[in-house]
């Protein structure tokens, strides 16, 4: 059965081998945002951890630099010393998996899946917009104002493109595919004449420069 249990920091073990490289910086950001929201993950099999490596050493580093505790990891005092501090972490246990190999692959599973996902880029910049909007960063996003410039950037590369054959079979097929520069993404077909009604309503065009112009406008980047 899966639950969650706390456990002292300085008590989880990380795998014997972890590939993946971890942006530490940012992963700070996010947790200095928005609190500790995702556990890690013990292998019951071994005691060692199979999800969470960089998060873990984000919290590491923080303890050891002397700064406060992030919400949803409780601390306690040493009983002798209340200068002392044990942080205690919210950790995912219940999963065994007792071949170290197959414990491995799960491990670069974890990771790699999620980098296989891509992005919607019309989704994604709306999403950004609102951020902006509404808090003013997007400290602990993983995205700056840079990143935003290098992705429409990327989207001016080459001219707006709506798939002829999709196009041809709107009714038989479940989704278009619109590329916007190096970006691909889908449109539901009974959803696409209203989507693209909506592009054209806001840029009076379908070239990807008055769409990422659009977009930079309304990021507040011109």
């Amino acid at each position: 059965m899966i639950e969650i249990e706390y456990i002292d920091l300085d008590d989880i073990i990380e795998a014997d081998s972890n590939p993946k490289d971890h942006d530490i910086g940012v992963i700070y950001q996010s947790i200095k945002r928005f609190g500790f929201n995702n556990p890690i993950m013990l292998n019951e099999a071994t005691g060692k951890l199979l999800a969470g490596h960089g998060r873990l050493q984000t919290l590491k580093m923080m303890k050891d630099n002397g700064e406060p505790a992030p919400d949803r990891i409780n601390v306690e005092k040493d009983l002798e010393d209340d200068r002392i501090e044990f942080w205690y972490v919210p950790v995912l246990k219940g999963v065994s998996i007792d071949n170290v190999a197959e414990a491995q692959a799960y491990l670069l599973a974890d990771n790699r899946i999620t980098e296989l996902g891509g992005w919607q880029p019309m989704d994604l910049m709306e999403s950004l917009t609102d951020i902006i909007e509404q808090t003013g960063n997007l400290e602990g996003t993983g995205y700056d104002l840079e990143d935003v410039e290098t992705i429409l950037g990327d989207m001016e590369s080459t001219t707006f493109e709506v798939d002829d054959k999709q196009m041809s079979d709107v009714k038989e097929e479940t989704e278009v595919t619109v590329a916007v520069g190096r970006y691909k993404f889908k449109v539901p077909a009974d959803d696409f004449y209203d989507w693209e009604e909506m592009v054209q309503s806001s840029t009076n065009s379908k070239d990807v420069v008055d769409i990422s112009l659009w977009i930079k406008e309304s990021l507040g980047l011109n």
